[in-house]
């Protein structure tokens, strides 16, 4: 008589007493383990059509889509998303060069992003400007250069002066599956001289994060 596995899994084990039959014994194994790893299906709709009837999923079951690199587990009554989104932040603790007209800051995120997704991207720090109430802006830019897509609005403050003003620029992108770099510009739009104030105890950052 067949019995069960060690880790107490439920897979089917033939024992010595049972009659040869190698069909059953690795349809036993393969049943028996494929539903308890990591299922991987095309989309949402194939696994639909295969997870029925006799193979209905099951509460704790895990599976992944291949269109939408997302992963899955089934609580029971739905396939809730498990957490595989992305976030990661650039610092920066040293001063941009000052300028009148728009430069790299020096803050650059490099991510693998994934087809379908979207991406919240925000660059905060202090910039100053040589002349009083002049206007600054932080942009954020998909690629390497100033030439890059800019990506959301940026931020413009009119009361940027010697002593500095905190200010946060906010985006949102969908570049598509890849390697997608994004960097923040800071630009002089006034008269007066600007730069980006960083250092280690007042740092600007740069962060994307998968939404």
């Amino acid at each position: 008589m067949a019995t069960t596995d060690d880790y107490g899994q439920g897979v089917s084990v033939a024992t010595l007493t049972d009659a040869p039959n190698a069909e059953t014994l690795a349809k036993n194994i393969a049943n028996g383990i494929a539903p308890r790893s990591v299922m991987r299906f095309a989309s949402a709709s194939a696994r639909t059509a295969t997870l029925t009837g006799a193979t209905a999923p099951v509460e704790g079951m895990v599976s992944y889509l291949q269109d939408t690199d997302r992963l899955y587990v089934y609580t029971g009554s739905a396939w809730v998303e498990i957490g595989t989104r992305q976030e990661t932040s650039a610092v920066l603790t040293s001063s941009s060069a000052q300028t009148s007209s728009e430069i790299l800051t020096g803050l650059s995120v490099t991510l693998a992003t994934r087809a379908g997704a979207s991406y919240r991207l925000e660059a905060k720090g202090l910039v100053r400007s040589t002349l009083a109430n002049d206007r600054v802006d932080i942009l954020i830019r998909r690629g390497t250069t100033t030439a890059g897509t800019q990506v959301g609005g940026g931020v413009h403050f009119s009361n940027a002066g010697a002593t500095g003003e905190s200010i946060t620029a906010v985006g949102w992108d969908t570049p598509g599956a890849g390697t997608t770099t994004w960097v923040a510009t800071i630009n002089g739009v006034g008269s007066g001289l600007v730069d980006l104030t960083a250092s280690a105890a007042f740092p600007a950052t740069l962060t994307v994060k998968e939404i």
